[in-house]
């Protein structure tokens, strides 16, 4: 039944909504803002899926982000005023990463689970290319801005009715887990900030985004998240000192964080309670099941030169495969009992599951466009767009150092919004690299004469 589901989508819905965008520009903007907007709730359909898999994929999935995406490259590929490119800024980099990842199928356990992730990671390419281009073509993010306040009402709807209806004491909202939440809030929360204080609005947009801000900050405490709640602060904190410190000190900037930061203490005074709760009786034995998965992660990195194969980990951290015996040292096991857990960091479960050098790809790949967006915070500074790359530049920051003890930018929602992200940092560096190019012509022209 999924698989005729899929099959009628394809045929009709993608061709159909490509004819409408190539008719109307408004119908392209549509699907843009919905490719966005389902990063934060990825309906799925599961092609030959294993509900019961333990890792970061358990179907071949096509989601809403995925028919948005395709309706929006093909419209621009059958449009003669986008000129598109396979290949945005730092591509290669992710590239090398994919690549060596693939090598992992030759030593892979469960040939299936392998290509739940590469096809995952086929996806996460395409949205890259999507959005870069489309971007590129418009350059204007607001629509971009508008969908990421949208998304955080809608979550926080979603929040309000898990927390006060349901009675959740930590809410994930539309995400799987509320530490998926909290890094994806951090991002769009530190580039909200970014646009609050550096960026030129009219008074309409200003509400939008303090509203938008509103709703993150609410949205953070609800998570209860101990690492989220130090990644925020420290995301916050990055904000401010960037747009101080490179955008230049103003009154009015201080003044605004001052009146944020009033603001925002009085939720956080009603939630004291819980957040040091969490901090100081937080259970020892999920400490340790951290601890432990790490050690069985370097061990099978260290005895698999390029890894046990994609989303293959939790074959090899079970009781039985001698990688994790001091996490299952007392207990009584039974041959059910064949998986184990996955590994609460990015780095370790890639260096696991496709090699240290792998590991050292993903992390180059990383910083690349880390690295990037802070060569555009110089580039942009007293300029349009800087709110966006210091925003970004702490997003980017907290997300990288919160998964030493998170591995949510492999799961679905987080991966969009990150490649969401590159594609942003890849057009502000294409938008300077042509200005700056007009200017040599024009210095060049000028010396001829």
């Amino acid at each position: 039944m999924k698989i005729l589901i899929f099959l009628a989508a394809f045929c009709f819905v993608v061709p159909v909504g490509t004819i409408l965008a190539c008719k109307d520009e408004r119908w392209r903007t549509l699907f843009f803002c919905l490719a966005v907007f389902f990063t934060c709730n990825a309906v799925l359909i599961h092609i030959a899926p294993l509900p019961d898999w333990r890792g970061a994929s358990r179907g071949f999935a096509f989601s809403m982000v995925d028919f948005s995406t395709m309706i929006l490259l093909s419209s621009m590929i059958f449009d003669k005023k986008y000129k598109i490119t396979l290949f945005p800024p730092g591509v290669w980099f992710y590239f090398i990463y994919w690549a060596l990842s693939c090598v992992s199928v030759y030593q892979t356990k469960y040939l299936q689970p392998w290509g739940f992730e590469f096809l995952k990671m086929f996806w996460m390419y395409i949205y890259l290319v999507a959005m870069y281009n489309y971007l590129n073509h418009i350059r204007n993010f607001w629509p971009w801005i508008y969908t990421v306040v949208f998304i955080m009402l809608f979550m926080l709807i979603v929040g309000f009715n898990q927390k006060y209806i349901q009675g959740r004491y930590q809410v994930a909202a539309t995400m799987p887990h509320q530490n998926s939440l909290a890094l994806y809030t951090i991002e769009y929360g530190a580039i909200l900030l970014g646009i609050f204080l550096n960026e030129k609005q009219n008074k309409i947009q200003r509400w939008i985004v303090l509203f938008g801000l509103g709703c993150i900050g609410l949205l953070m405490l609800f998570t209860l998240s101990r690492g989220g709640l130090a990644g925020f602060a420290f995301a916050i904190a990055l904000v401010v000192a960037g747009s101080l410190v490179v955008n230049g000190f103003a009154l009015k900037r201080v003044a605004i964080v001052a009146v944020l930061t009033v603001l925002m203490m009085i939720p956080l005074s009603i939630a004291a309670p819980r957040i040091v709760q969490r901090f100081l009786y937080a259970p020892e034995s999920s400490k340790q099941t951290r601890i432990n998965l790490a050690n069985a992660a370097t061990r099978i990195a260290d005895s698999h030169f390029w890894g046990v194969g994609l989303n293959n980990f939790s074959a090899f951290s079970g009781p039985f495969a001698g990688y994790n015996d001091e996490h299952y040292e007392g207990m009584k096991l039974s041959e059910d009992d064949e998986f184990g857990g996955i590994v609460e960091t990015i780095y370790l479960l890639v260096a696991a599951e496709c090699g240290w050098i792998t590991m050292w790809s993903l992390v180059a790949w990383f910083l690349y466009y880390l690295l990037l967006d802070i060569k555009n915070l110089f580039r942009y500074r007293k300029l349009p767009c800087f709110g966006i790359a210091v925003g970004i530049m702490a997003g980017l920051s907290s997300n990288y150092a919160q998964s030493t003890i998170e591995w949510s930018l492999r799961q679905y929602n987080n991966f969009y919004q990150l490649m969401m992200l590159y594609a942003v940092i890849g057009v502000m560096h294409t938008v300077y690299k042509e200005r700056k190019a007009r200017e040599k012509a024009g210095y060049a022209v000028f010396q001829a004469k």
